[in-house]
């Protein structure tokens, strides 16, 4: 009998010990307590296993008070767990009053064997076993009372939490409720020998114990995870289909059930023969009805990669895949004419190549309107949209007879991709266009093409897209032409314009730039009155670079503005180191563009070079061309007012040029007006041009200015000069550039 005891006692003491590891394993606070009433529950039944193992009344009298103390922390801590189980926040005082009376309770029972006052014990044997009789004294009625009423006030609080929990919450309350009043019940049956009491009450704490931690943790979340899992599946918009390791079907949701018959679904087999799907996990895209869906296929599997399961979800992406093609096709669309766009026409060609051959081979053709700004500036944008409109419509007519793609793939551009024989038609077909814009107004529209045969299929169509492009814009240069096919030369020059480019900021940082002087003779004296300082660039690998190649490309990336400003600086320099030296005590001019007026202050910059080099404002002469003069007239007056205040002498180069050259003399500050060369070669002073030359010659002077003449090349240029009042000379009939060391003998030989 005793050994079947104890070993009943051990099993609950291991069980108890297993679930406090549990319980303190616990991430919640209060799986805290309920891993202390197990560390009690246990402490009890190691308790009573030793009262059974010893002969020593004395130690049996102590074990036997030590259950009481035991029993009261399991059911205090019990009682505290069930509080924070349902939610209930106990005051601190309330927690400090419990604790003292189960304390004072168990100091009783721990002074018991000394003075009797809650139990008076006695051996007892009962079958072959020694244990001890109690007689209750009147103290020990605390015990009970603490025992039965924190059981007690846990049964009304769940009770009461019951009522106020939803339906499907409510049975974890219910079970817990049970389980503490089947052990009140149990005490009920407490008799004096303490074997059955402990017996029952070591078996029916960890049975309460267990089953409320099984029921806290367990039980609940599991079905509400199904339920919740059940409604999830049933509610979302997406389709999911279950099976078990078998493949057979165990659940499937209503939009599944909408999706598919039902004996397709029977098994996993059956619905990847269906759906066309390899029998490996993935996500696929399939067209299922009037939908499309992106299929998620998973397996379940276990640690040893056996399948426990099968899962399908259907995400539906009809409308996304729907909303997609809308931008796409926004995406490759212009706007304006409904053709391609540039992403749309490349897009298009490639495919168009992919699905078509032609025995005489592709071309890609780039069209542009020739000044299609300048016709938006002379009839507005809706006459230039109303054009743009109409060249799509005559591509749209040449697309009906070719096998083509086109597009507009920038302002006033446009590309096609189209079998070689039809670009001969295509290009003369739209080089001069009448476009009907109102019933009195047509607007003729002129076009240039540039065009390249795809000689590499593989190679990616920007390629050709870019040559063609390249060649419609030295097209644009050519004006008798109006189509060019694609050269590499063209290319070869495009990347020597680049790698100037790229070495134009190095070149300036290692001064390859330099400068070179022509002299201006004075015709009266015949000696050196001025030099033009001229802009040279000597690479270390190409060797000198002509100023036609690298100073219109500074102009359009706007790289001229920091050289002219170091050429600024050189003249200055080169101005008063040959002063110094008594060589040379003339001026040199220096050229201003309207990319630098626009971009800074040039009187200020010129100000800041004469001072700091120290030299009078007189001895740099500064040109400014007459075109220049035809945009932002009010900026320029104003920054010339501002040279001249500050003791620059002002030049109008390039003065006939243009079409507007005496409204230069009206409007503009000038000291020096720079006759063109045209006023001078091959012209004689007789008949109608000599009255206009020597005219203009006179109103400069009556102005009070110089007139200088460049381009003197020949003994007839200076006898014209001469004869029309024309008081200084530049051009190679007396010196071409010269380098300064060149420049200082020229000098010396002129005086």
């Amino acid at each position: 009998m005793r050994a079947t005891i104890m070993a009943v006692e051990a099993v609950l003491f291991l069980v108890s010990v297993i679930y406090t590891m549990l319980s303190f394993g616990k991430t919640e606070k209060i799986a805290r307590r309920l891993g202390g009433a197990f560390l009690f529950c246990a402490l009890l039944q190691l308790d009573y296993i030793i009262l059974l193992s010893t002969e020593a009344f004395a130690i049996k009298e102590y074990m036997a008070c030590l259950q009481y103390v035991f029993m009261d922390w399991t059911v205090l801590l019990l009682f505290f767990y069930c509080m924070g189980y349902v939610k209930i926040s106990l005051k601190k005082s309330y927690m400090i009053i419990a604790i003292s009376i189960v304390t004072v309770d168990c100091l009783i029972f721990l002074t018991n064997p000394l003075n009797n006052l809650a139990v008076q014990m006695k051996p007892y044997e009962y079958s072959d076993i020694q244990t001890v009789a109690e007689k209750v004294r009147p103290l020990f009625l605390i015990h009970p009372i603490i025992c039965y009423s924190l059981n007690i006030i846990m049964i009304i609080t769940l009770i009461m939490k019951c009522a106020k929990t939803q339906r499907l919450y409510r049975g974890k309350y219910i079970v817990v409720v049970a389980i503490v009043f089947s052990t009140m019940i149990g005490f009920l049956f407490d008799v004096p020998e303490l074997v059955r009491t402990v017996i029952l009450s070591c078996f029916m704490t960890t049975f309460e114990l267990v089953a409320i931690y099984v029921v806290s943790y367990n039980i609940p979340k599991k079905n509400l995870a199904n339920r919740l899992h059940a409604y999830v599946a049933d509610n979302i918009s997406d389709a999911t289909i279950l099976y078990d390791n078998e493949g057979q079907l165990i659940n499937l949701n209503h939009r599944a059930s909408d999706l598919f018959e039902k004996d397709i679904c029977e098994t996993s087999d059956k619905l990847l023969t269906y759906l066309g799907f390899p029998e490996s996990d993935g996500v696929y895209k399939k067209k299922i009805r009037d939908g499309i869906y992106n299929i998620s296929c998973n397996s379940l599997r276990d640690e040893n990669g056996n399948v426990l399961g099968k899962t399908f979800i259907f995400y539906d992406i009809t409308e996304v895949e729907a909303q997609i093609e809308r931008e796409h096709t926004i995406a490759i669309t212009d706007s304006l004419t409904g053709a391609y766009n540039r992403l749309g026409f490349l897009e298009a060609s490639n495919e168009f190549l992919y699905h078509n051959e032609s025995e005489s081979g592709f071309a890609m053709i780039v069209s542009g309107i020739q000044n299609f700004k300048g016709l938006n500036a002379a009839y507005g944008t809706r006459a230039g949209d109303m054009v743009l409109k109409y060249i799509e419509r005559r591509f749209y007519d040449y697309h009906l007879s070719y096998s083509m793609v086109y597009g507009r793939t920038a302002e006033g551009k446009y590309a096609v991709l189209a079998p070689f024989e039809a670009v001969e038609d295509i290009t003369s077909g739209m080089t001069c266009i009448d476009v009907p814009v109102d019933e009195d107004l047509n607007i003729h529209v002129d076009m240039c093409h540039g065009y390249i045969v795809l000689d590499d299929i593989g190679k990616p169509l920007d390629y050709y897209y870019e040559r063609a492009l390249l060649a419609l814009s030295d097209c644009k240069r050519t004006l008798s032409l109006t189509s060019l096919e694609y050269s590499y030369e063209m290319e070869e020059r495009v990347q020597k314009r680049q790698f100037l480019v790229t070495q134009m900021h190095e070149a300036l940082r290692e001064k390859q730039f330099f400068i070179e002087l022509q002299p201006q003779i004075n015709l009266d004296t015949r000696e050196v009155s001025g030099a033009e300082a001229l802009v040279r660039w000597k690479h270390p690998k190409l060797g000198r670079i002509s100023p036609a190649e690298f100073i219109p490309l500074f102009e359009e990336n706007g790289f001229i503005v920091d050289l002219d400003v170091y050429v600024w600086e050189k003249a200055a320099m080169t101005v008063k180191e040959l002063s110094d030296k008594g060589i040379y005590d003339g001026s040199i001019s220096i050229n201003i563009s309207q990319i630098d007026i626009m971009n800074t202050d040039v009187a200020a910059a010129l100000d800041r070079i004469v001072k700091k080099v120290g030299i009078p404002p007189s001895k740099l002469h500064v040109e400014i061309t007459e075109s220049a003069c035809v945009d932002r007239r009010e900026t320029l007056i104003k920054t010339l007012n501002s040279l001249r205040e500050k003791g620059f002498i002002i030049e109008i180069d390039d003065f006939g040029s243009g079409y507007s050259s005496l409204n230069v003399l009206m409007s503009l500050p000038f000291d020096v007006v720079k006759l063109d060369m045209g006023f001078t070669r091959d012209n004689s002073l007789e008949g109608r041009s000599g009255i206009v030359i020597t005219t203009i010659a006179k109103m400069i002077h009556d102005l009070d200015a110089i007139i200088l003449v460049e381009g003197v090349e020949t003994e007839k240029h200076v006898e014209n000069t001469v004869a029309f009042g024309g008081d200084i000379v530049q051009g190679y009939y007396f010196s071409r550039p010269l380098q300064i060391e060149q420049f200082c003998e020229f000098v010396q030989k002129k005086k």
